[in-house]
Parts: structure tokens; C-alpha cells; sequence
């Protein structure tokens, strides 16, 4: 754990904890960004809750595995430390994005959606053919943390904030099914990109920071940032 700046010692970690890096690594990532003091869960119940979560990733899939997911939780964690990303998210859009990076592929099948879909899979059917195995991912992740609650690392959150880091935390897995990719990217640039460009032409290379706040701080760009945030980690981290 000491090299995690590494972006290749997740594979070592891999080896070292009998492929279970997910839940050494959240262990660490989480405690870093003040997820449990936030959720109000102690460090117990965070174990338990990755442990449910690792255990639900199939080590047989050769690449949706919770070495992958280790892997996309340690790129979310890196872009959360950026300035600008910092100065658009708070500390409920933080824990939604680790949350969501940890969980993201969980019970993956090792199948595309389309497969599912002309398969006539029970989860194809569920899901209505739309997003099939993200829409998977997220049900199944509250549906598990739910369970016990003794590893329900949500029972303590107040309910505001619990249906902000639910939506954040479903908004962002659907963000990483692949057919509505170019969508995304093209609402990102529409919306995020090309504003600051524009506010940065408009008052010099420092524009005001109420004006940046402003406009990245606006709930449909917040949900923009973190979708883009979680689909840079994810395919950042393709073998």
C-alpha cells in the first residue's frame, strides 16, 4: 500500500491479498476522504459493507473482477484530488463517486448488454433492455447494503442526504454503460467545457472564482462532472 501512487501496484495488491484489493484499498481510499465520518458508519460496518461488495465480483471474469474495480476506485479517488474537481464537488458528490467506482460492475456476468438483451436474459426482461447490467450493479449494491444492518453504511445518513448520494451513486454506474457515451461527452462539452473556456476568454486565464463556482456548482453540471468523472476512471483502467 505504500507505492499507491503507483497506478500499476493494484496488481501487486491483487497478488498480495488473494485477490481481494477492493476491499484493503477502500479501506485506505475511504478513511482518506472521511467517508465514514460523513456517513456516520464506523469503520467496522465500512469493512463489512466491501467485504459484501468484493464478494459479489466474480474472480472467474477476466477483467470484471474487483481487481478492476480496485482499479477504477483508485483512478476516481485521483481525479477527487484535482483543484477544479474539488472546487465542483462536495463532500456527499465525494462519497456518491467512491461508492459508485466500488460497486460500479458488481456481479458482473462477464456478458454485454446486448447479449443479455438478444438472449432473453431474466435481467434483460427486469431492466427493460435499457442499461441491463448497470441498472444491475446499482439495484443489486442497495439491495445487499440493505440487508444487514450491520453493514448497511447508510442507515445513519439523514434522508436529504441519502436520496442526493442515492442519485449521485445511480447516476454515475449508469453513466458507464457505453451506448450513450458520445451523448454524454457532447452534453459535458456543451455544458461544462466551453463555458469555462468562455469565462476564461471573457476575464483572462483567472476568471472570477464566484462565476467558476457558479456554474460548476449548478446540480446538471455537478451530475455531468461525476459521470465523465467515473467513465475517465473506468476506461483509464482497461487492460
Amino acid at each position: 500500500m505504500e507505492n499507491d501512487d503507483d497506478w500499476d501496484f493494484v496488481f501487486e495488491l491483487e497478488i498480495a491479498t488473494q485477490k481481494r484489493p477492493l476491499t484493503f484499498l477502500g479501506l485506505k481510499i475511504f478513511a482518506g476522504f472521511g467517508v465514514c465520518e460523513f456517513l456516520k458508519c464506523s469503520e467496522t460496518s465500512l469493512r463489512l459493507w466491501l467485504q459484501t461488495m468484493e464478494s459479489h465480483y466474480h474472480s472467474s471474469n477476466p477483467y470484471h473482477n474487483s481487481t478492476h474495480a480496485a482499479h477504477v476506485l483508485h483512478a476516481t479517488a485521483y481525479f477527487l484530488c484535482q483543484e477544479r474537481i474539488k472546487q465542483a464537488l462536495g463532500s456527499v458528490d465525494e462519497a456518491a463517486a467512491l461508492i459508485a467506482a466500488a460497486v460500479h460492475d458488481l456481479d458482473h456476468l462477464g456478458r454485454t448488454n446486448l447479449f443479455l438483451c438478444n438472449a432473453g436474459s431474466p435481467l434483460a426482461v427486469l431492466f427493460n433492455d435499457c442499461a441491463v447490467l448497470e441498472s444491475h450493479h446499482a439495484a443489486l449494491a442497495f439491495q445487499l447494503t440493505a440487508k444487514e444492518d450491520k453493514r448497511n453504511i447508510f442507515k445513519n445518513v439523514e434522508r436529504n442526504d441519502y436520496r442526493t448520494l442515492r442519485r449521485g451513486i445511480i447516476d454515475m454506474v449508469l453513466a458507464t454503460e457505453m451506448t450513450r457515451h458520445f451523448e454524454h461527452i457532447s452534453k459535458f462539452v456543451n455544458s461544462v467545457v466551453k463555458p469555462l473556456a468562455e469565462l476564461e476568454e471573457s476575464e483572462g486565464n483567472e476568471p472570477n472564482p464566484r462565476d467558476v463556482d457558479r456554474m460548476l456548482r449548478s446540480p446538471e453540471n455537478g451530475t455531468l462532472i461525476k459521470g465523465m468523472m467515473i467513465k475517465c476512471a473506468n476506461m483509464s483502467r482497461a487492460r
